[in-house]
């Protein structure tokens, strides 16, 4: 855990950077809007907005950054091999831990874990505001997650002689499963506001709680 504590500092600024810049870039839409609609958005979309563009930098600093300079990058064969199967941070952790309790308390799990929750909030997002269907999402994620590790082995698209990171196939799993998550939640969550009306209905009461006649 202070692994991630010490090493999350340089993200967390470097997001704030990216952030801003990507804030900056969208700029140009916004005086196009203006000159096509004659209006800027909304308080609550800018405001919408502004906290995607946050995410999808958090997503991009988590994923890429920090990024080492491309004359001190030193190319180790092996060092960041491709893993193509599943299940490798589980065993890892058996492996490294003499019990389970201290095996799911390991730094691998808890990679796990936070690749799950990174992508929680597409779901949220796919579910609540952009109104995907299941399996769009499934596919968004999926894709959004695969072009993340490409970009890593290829080292951004051939920038660096060398992959920046190692390309996991249990990273494109966990993410999608937490969009799945994030999704389904919402799903959950809207069902049950539906099932709260038809019951209201069928019992004669309104939404605001008068009997009706």
């Amino acid at each position: 855990m202070r692994y991630y504590f010490y090493y999350s500092i340089p993200v967390l600024q470097q997001m704030v950077l990216l952030w801003a810049i990507l804030c900056v870039l969208a700029l140009p839409f916004l005086l196009l809007r203006y000159r096509s609609q004659g209006s800027f958005l909304s308080f609550r979309t800018a405001g919408f907005t502004a906290v995607v563009l946050l995410y999808a930098a958090g997503v991009i600093a988590y994923t890429l950054l920090p990024l080492p300079a491309r004359d001190e990058l030193v190319c180790t064969v092996g060092a960041t091999y491709p893993r193509f199967f599943l299940g490798w941070s589980l065993q890892f952790a058996l492996r490294d831990h003499g019990g389970l309790l201290d095996a799911l308390t390991s730094i691998y799990v808890v990679q796990v874990l936070l690749n799950v929750l990174l992508f929680v909030p597409l779901g949220v997002l796919a579910g609540w505001r952009w109104r995907l269907s299941f399996t769009v999402l499934l596919y968004t994620a999926f894709g959004c997650s695969l072009l993340i590790e490409l970009t890593q082995l290829t080292g951004l698209w051939g920038f660096y002689d060398c992959a920046v990171r190692t390309f996991d196939a249990e990273d494109i799993f966990n993410n999608t499963l937490g969009a799945v998550l994030g999704w389904a939640l919402v799903a959950t969550w809207q069902r049950r506001a539906r099932l709260r009306g038809d019951v209201l209905a069928l019992l004669g009461v309104a939404p605001s709680g008068i009997i009706k006649k």
